[in-house]
Order: C-alpha cells, then structure tokens, then sequence
C-alpha cells in the first residue's frame, strides 16, 4: 500500500512539475484544457506503451528540460522572453548548470556515486578466493552458471558503406567481456549459453536480419571465440524489462530457469539491470562493465590536472547519461519493476 502510495505521489508530482514548465513558456490563455489533456494522455500512454515510437519520441520531448542542456535551454528561452535585463539568474542559472554538467572533475564525482554498487560488486567478485573458495566456486573464483546475458543495445554500429566492418561504440567493451566470461567459464569446465539481447536499430530501414544489432553482436562474439552454437540471439528486446521478460522466456524454453544468470551491462545502470531480472525471476548474477567514473583512491589514480576542472563534451555527455539513468529508474520504480532494494 505505501509502494502504490508513493508511485502515485511521485506521478502527481512529475505531472505538476511539467505542467509549470509548460506554464513559463506558453501563455496561460493558450494553455488550454486541451493541451493539457494532451499532456495527461502522453503521460498515460508513456505509461502504458513505453516502446511505441510516437510515444517514446512524445515523451522524450517533455522529459528534455529534465536534462542538462535542455534545463539550460529552458531557462535562456523564458530569459529572453522576461528579457535579459530583468533575468540575470535565470541566465546564470542556465550557465551554472552547464558549467557544472560538463566540468569533468564533478562529471567523475556524479558517476563515482553512481557506480559505486558496481564497483563494490567487482571487489567482491575479485576478493572471492583470496583465502579458502566457497564450495560452489571453482578455484579461479567463477561460480558455474548457466546463462551469460549481454544487454547489447547500443554497443555496436553497423555495418554500412562506406565501413567495413562493424564498429564499437563507447560501451562496446562489454562485448569483449561477456567474451572473456565464456572463456573464464569454459576454463572452469562449463559451457553456459551466451544470451545477446538488442533489437533493431530504430535509425535504420532495410531487411531485419541486417538492422538487428544483436545479430552483429553474435557475429562480433563469434570472432573472439564463443562457438555460434553456444549464442542465442533475443531481437525483440529494446529496454531493460522487456529484454529481461524475453531472456526468461528462453531460459524457460532451454530448461535454464532455475540456474544463474551472468549480466553484462554498464556500470550505470548495473543496479537497475539486476533488480529488473530479478524482478522477473532470473537468478541473476550481475557483471557490470563500461565504467566512465574512476575510484577514489585506487591506483592507478585519476592525475588532477587544469584540464580537469575545463568543461568538455565527454563530460556533459556522462552527466546527461547519470540524469537519464536517474530518470529512469524513477519511471520503472513507479511502474512497480523495481523494489526499495539497499545495495
């Protein structure tokens, strides 16, 4: 009941906040009950229908001002309409707020947090055999599993003229992970199946085998060692929780239900990842990768220089991907997918 409570009240809130929004920038003469049925209906069929497009797209739109730049943007738009002369703090608000999501010292301290349930989790994993191993854990301190599953979407760009080969992305690196994991189980004596789970690339037309990216994953996954016959291709997932429903439903099918499920995915969203599998009753084991923050106070360490504290792209980009991940993980906690869980 407090769950249901709390979802509701956080809805209300998040309705309120963007109808103010909507308030500062459209005269109320024109913000009628019409458009604000419209917002109510984007709201609800986000809700509902997550993944079609037009909504999707909708709903992007509304949460842009959420974000860094679209934030800034926000305020310099009702500053000229106020005029520059009677707005200087929501002028300076706008600076302050991007110059303190692209400077990359504090870029680092945001994904240091966001990280850090991720970080701890590789220590653990890394500590497992210092001194006498559990019985279920080889002596190179991997647990058989039964499953591999590597959320893909993204990873990889395709393969397309004038290229000629499929490249990597920012977050590729998972890839050679989840390569370096089937490698790490094999040495232990199993052969669990490698799940690849991305769907087709949404800025892409053409035949599907080819706009699919967890078929370039596999392809990817292939030439660094993995036996085709060990991968199985899961095209239909485009978030979390529906690639979490669809990687189940093959364990299921593979009598792979009950056993343990590594996860690949970004560090970012490691604890969202986990909780959503588990959500839907994969004992899942999560493996977290694509780190963009650095631990403090582990060596190598992070040199501070000048450039340090200069604001750059990379680090906006960072800050933006923390804000999205913060955003929706709100939308999946009051969609009840995931639980008030204390790492």
């Amino acid at each position: 009941m407090f769950l249901l409570l709390t979802q509701v009240l956080l809805w209300l809130l998040l309705t309120v906040i963007l109808y103010q929004l909507l308030l500062k920038v459209i005269p109320r003469a024109y913000l009628t009950l019409i458009g604000g049925l419209f917002l109510f209906a984007i709201i609800v069929l986000a809700f509902f229908f997550p993944n079609d497009r037009l909504v999707s797209a909708a709903w992007n739109i509304l949460a842009f001002p959420l974000k860094p730049v679209g934030a800034s943007i926000l305020l310099l738009i009702i500053a000229l309409r106020q005029g520059l002369g009677k707005s200087r703090n929501l002028v300076s608000a706008a600076l302050l707020i991007l110059l303190v999501s692209s400077t990359p010292i504090l870029a680092n301290q945001l994904a240091q947090r966001t990280e850090l349930g991720a970080i701890q989790a590789e220590q653990r994993r890394q500590e497992l055999c210092q001194g006498v191993c559990p019985a279920d854990v080889t002596p190179t301190g991997t647990a058989p599993v039964g499953a591999i599953v590597v959320l893909g979407r993204g990873t990889t760009q395709a393969n397309l003229p004038y290229r000629t080969q499929i490249q990597l992305t920012d977050t590729g690196d998972r890839i050679l992970y989840a390569a370096q994991l089937y490698r790490e189980q094999v040495a232990a004596g199993t052969r669990p199946l490698v799940i690849v789970s991305a769907g087709p690339r949404a800025d892409l037309q053409g035949n599907q085998d080819q706009t699919t990216e967890a078929n370039d994953i596999a392809t990817l996954l292939t030439q660094l060692g993995v036996p085709r016959e060990q991968i199985v291709v899961e095209p239909r997932g485009v978030d979390l929780r529906s690639s979490a429903i669809e990687v189940n439903n093959i364990l299921r099918s593979r009598q792979l239900g009950n056993s343990r499920v590594l996860l690949v995915t970004s560090g970012l969203n490691s604890r969202r990842a986990r909780l959503t599998f588990a959500d839907v009753g994969i004992n899942v084991i999560s493996r977290p990768t694509d780190f963009v923050g650095f631990q403090a106070g582990a060596t190598p360490r992070l040199r501070l220089r000048i450039e340090s504290f200069l604001p750059t792209v990379e680090a906006l980009t960072v800050t933006t991907r923390i804000v999205e991940e913060f955003l929706t993980s709100l939308y999946y906690y009051l969609r009840g997918w995931l639980a008030p869980v204390i790492i």
